[in-house]
């Protein structure tokens, strides 16, 4: 799963706006629009895809729940903040149901993000704090427009729409819009040539009156685990300008992870983002 988080400098605070983003509009390096010679159904391209990253059965099997840890940098305009994380989850039937927790650890500051499955809650160095309406919109948006919303798409009642294809040099890419239950859209950018999703585009409006930013993923580095297809890098670019760096540095799937532990009450342990250098 994705996020973007956004350092405050107030209490020493990092306001959570998690956010797995990309542009509708934007394009990493300068592509080229080409007409297919014959327009292929969406979902063919998307259960290619699903094949690629493990098959359905696989997915389900293996990536039911688990535990990545990973080196995150984060782009602002006081200069680059590095840090640690650990992201756990564990998948309902339903991606809105899913449990999720992410724990960042900078220096001098910890903070915790979670969804126990009826609450979504916050922690900021030891202390439960009543997370914002902006932190918790940008955290059950980063889970709704990651590419794992993509590989779910019919467990989700979700439609898929084929936009065209691109062409990045020599590589020939299908779009794909996803269009979830609830009308939430999210545009992938597909290899013909591997079936992985190397971009994730989508646009938020922080409120009615407001334009719409654009966010666009870059997903690279993917390695197999346990049988299934894990990109361990990604670059989150906010209307076209670089703002996170997340770097996988260990992955376990399908281990033992205790409902319990995403409760706000029981994340007030010692940091479990420490991660090898």
């Amino acid at each position: 799963m994705t996020f973007m988080i956004s350092l405050g400098k107030s209490r020493g605070m990092i306001a959570a706006s998690l956010a797995v983003v990309c542009g509708l509009s934007l394009l990493f390096g300068q592509t080229e629009q080409v007409q297919a010679d014959k327009t292929p159904k969406p979902e063919d391209v998307v259960e290619r895809t699903i094949l690629a990253y493990g098959s359905r059965a696989g997915l389900y099997t293996i990536q039911r729940n688990g535990t990545l840890r990973a080196l995150v940098k984060f782009i602002t305009p006081d200069g680059p903040r590095e840090g640690k994380s650990v992201t756990k989850f564990i998948r309902k039937e339903k991606m809105k149901d899913d449990l999720l927790l992410v724990d960042l650890d900078f220096p001098g500051t910890r903070y915790i993000i979670g969804f126990d499955g009826k609450d979504t809650w916050s922690m900021n160095n030891g202390e439960i704090q009543e997370v914002t309406k902006d932190a918790a919109k940008s955290f059950r948006s980063a889970h709704e427009h990651s590419y794992e919303a993509l590989l779910r798409y019919k467990e989700n009642d979700a439609k898929l729409e084929y936009v065209g294809s691109t062409k990045l040099g020599n590589l020939e890419m299908d779009i794909i819009e996803l269009i979830s239950s609830e009308g939430v859209r999210t545009r992938y950018e597909i290899s013909r040539k591997s079936g992985r999703i190397l971009y994730l585009n989508y646009e938020e409006k922080p409120n009615t009156q407001a334009e719409p930013v654009k966010y666009r993923l870059y997903f690279k580095a993917f390695n197999v685990i346990q049988n299934t297809l894990v990109p361990y890098e990604t670059l989150v670019y906010q209307d076209g300008k670089l703002i996170e760096e997340r770097k996988i540095v260990e992955s376990a799937f399908n281990v033992q992870l205790d409902e319990k532990a995403f409760k706000a009450e029981n994340a007030n342990k010692p940091s479990e983002a420490a991660v090898k250098q």
